[in-house]
């Protein structure tokens, strides 16, 4: 028993002088040993780390030690008895990250799909992982790690669906963005609907907040009149006034091209009081100039709203986020704590691709949300998905061949029809026939002639009821 204590310790001094970064995780993903070489990496004590429980998503929280703990989650794929390896982002003290490869070993087994823990060796060596390289690789792990490329190079608020991506018109809604946040202009937020309007119009505001802060009151514009509107922002900025605040409180308009024209005549009216210093941000599926032009919106109000505008596209226009923007919904799941999933399987992501998806980041939001709970695990699988996801894969797979149209062939289709209709309903009578069709008997029999009919025998009449 002392031989084996001593052995113990042997291997503890081992590992814990070694300068390779090392720890270890029970079956529960609890931290359950760390060496002096990883704390000094993380930056951390190793009294934040022991006893914490990894759970395997790119959240970014405040705490250093969350952050830490979060990036030292193995994949679920390491505690079902897997080998694997992956790459840590951590945060420099000065600014931007450093990436270290990490090899997951599994520990003993539960069973024979369950791991007794996992034994983590880092790299010691920075990694220069080509990040750009991510997107087109579809391993599980790639994505993960992608997404934490993005989510590391975002400060808050801007980490949210709508802006996760490394689309041109994604990254180009990220600077409006951060020009709209550092600016007091009036702005406006287009977009289809499940784009994230709303949450991008609230990142805005987020982002523009100095000491202090400064108040935001949401409208749905859809539900207002004048009255209301007036009652409603003189009230709010009565309020805000006792507040004694060192930025102007801020109106969030929701839907504003759905707003009646006698409540945009009022909101124009408090908006051109020179003394009033309020900010909007607002929301819209339309560009309300491209509204004005037609005469479907107030011009003066339509500009005024309009000083800084952002188009959101819908997410069928930035196929390439897709994978990013799913495993984003899947580890926000994940970051809840119970079941964690590494990603998605080659079927399901293909099937996800194949989508159009109407409703845009929210819709895939929801399917996530959806499918995640039926995933047995490690990776959510194509059977998973909602049977619509199914049902368009099939049709992308089948497309309805293009046959040429023969008018001529067609219009004498349905004129043979109609003769042989007519001819039956008159019981081979050809006046009456002809009556019916609206046209000549002589012209009847021309065109009865024409289609091979003329010599036909008149459909057989049903005898005379008897009884």
């Amino acid at each position: 028993m002392a031989r084996k204590r001593s052995n113990i310790n042997a291997l503890a001094q081992l590992l814990g002088a070694a300068a390779t970064p090392i720890y270890a995780l029970d079956r529960h993903r609890r931290i359950i040993y760390c060496n002096a070489a990883l704390t000094a990496w993380l930056n951390v004590q190793p009294r934040d780390l022991m006893g914490a429980t990894c759970d395997y998503h790119s959240g970014m929280p405040v705490d250093p030690a969350a952050v830490a703990t979060n990036r030292l989650c193995p994949p679920p794929e390491a505690f079902r008895g897997e080998a694997c390896q992956a790459v840590l982002i951590v945060p420099r003290p000065g600014g931007g990250v450093q990436r270290r490869r990490v090899q997951f070993v599994p520990i003993g087994l539960v069973d024979d799909s369950l791991s007794e823990g996992v034994l983590a060796v880092v790299d010691p060596r920075e990694s220069a992982e080509p990040g750009g390289t991510w997107p087109q690789r579809r391993e599980p792990a790639a994505w993960h790690t992608q997404l934490r490329e993005v989510l590391s190079s975002l400060a808050p608020p801007y980490r949210l669906a709508p802006l996760v991506g490394s689309h041109p018109a994604i990254a180009r809604v990220r600077e409006l963005i951060r020009l709209a946040a550092a600016s007091d202009f009036r702005t406006l937020v287009v977009g289809p609907p499940g784009s994230g309007r709303e949450h991008v119009a609230r990142a805005i505001h987020g982002g523009s907040l100095r000491d202090g802060g400064a108040p935001l009151a949401p409208l749905a514009c859809h539900l207002l009149d004048a009255e209301l509107l007036e009652q409603t922002v003189t009230s709010f900025i009565a309020s805000c006034a006792e507040l004694q605040l060192e930025q102007p409180p801020a109106l969030l308009l929701l839907e504003i091209d759905q707003l009646a024209s006698d409540a945009q005549r009022a909101l124009a009216g408090l908006l051109s009081i020179g003394e009033l210093q309020l900010r909007t941000v607002a929301t819209a599926r339309r560009r309300l100039i491209e509204m004005a032009a037609t005469g479907d919106f107030r011009q003066d109000l339509a500009f005024s709203l309009s000083t800084v505008e952002i188009s959101l596209p819908p997410l069928a226009d930035r196929r390439e986020d897709i994978g990013l923007l799913a495993q984003f919904f899947l580890e926000q799941r994940n970051a809840a704590g119970g079941k964690q999933l590494s990603g998605f399987s080659r079927d399901a992501f293909e099937r996800l691709l194949a989508y159009r998806w109407p409703g845009n980041v929210g819709e895939l939001a929801e399917v996530i949300e959806e499918s995640w709970p039926r995933a047995a695990g490690p990776q959510l699988q194509a059977r998973d998905l909602p049977p619509r996801l199914e049902w368009a894969a099939r049709a992308a797979a089948r497309p309805a061949p293009e046959e040429p149209i023969e008018l001529d062939q067609l219009l004498g289709e349905v004129e043979r029809e109609a003769l042989q209709r007519a001819m039956r309903q008159a019981r081979g009578k050809k006046a009456r026939a002809a009556r019916l069709l609206g046209i000549t008997p002589a012209r009847l029999l021309r065109r009865l002639a024409h289609f091979g009919l003329a010599a036909e025998d008149p459909p057989n009449t049903p005898p005379a009821d008897s009884t």
